[in-house]
């Protein structure tokens, strides 16, 4: 089976929240998420991939940014998961693996995605805030196909 993956790194935050979890979206960071979803976009029009789940970790500036994607994206599904702000890439991976659907929008933290990305393609990746890397990749029964393809990275900073 053959997912394609928008792993996309949550948009420039504020610092002014008590708990690094309640931080949100600047207003720069809600215009680079935007960019971000046109960039998605533009990828599914010319590659005729309608996006079926969107998987965000629940800190306040990942939903937000989720939120951006999925609606300018035409996005349904987006499923929330506090175990998945501070974690490491394999639990991403796991949930990938797990997810019965082809196209996925992922939206989370650094260094957790740089890590992903690095993981999956075996390319030196540094994710800034609402980059978002383009990955196509192979699951058969007995697990994912490595080196997972990277198609396009789009740098917004």
């Amino acid at each position: 089976m053959l997912k394609n993956l928008f792993i996309v790194r949550h948009g420039h935050a504020d610092f002014s929240a008590e708990r690094d979890f309640d931080r949100v979206l600047t207003l720069k960071g809600i215009k680079s998420v935007n960019n971000t979803a046109t960039f998605i976009n533009q990828i599914c029009q010319d590659k005729n991939i309608s996006i079926d789940l969107c998987i965000s970790s629940a800190a306040n500036r990942t939903m937000q940014t989720a939120e951006i994607i999925c609606f300018k994206c035409d996005v349904s599904f987006c499923d929330n998961y506090k175990e998945l702000y501070s974690t490491v890439a394999s639990h991403w991976v796991d949930k990938i693996a797990e997810s019965k659907f082809n196209n996925i929008v992922l939206v989370g933290h650094n260094p957790t995605f740089s890590q992903l990305v690095n993981i999956l393609c075996g390319h030196e990746v540094y994710m800034q805030p609402a980059n978002c890397a383009f990955v196509s990749l192979e699951i058969k029964q007995d697990g994912i196909i490595y080196p997972a393809q990277l198609n396009n990275f789009f740098n917004n900073e």
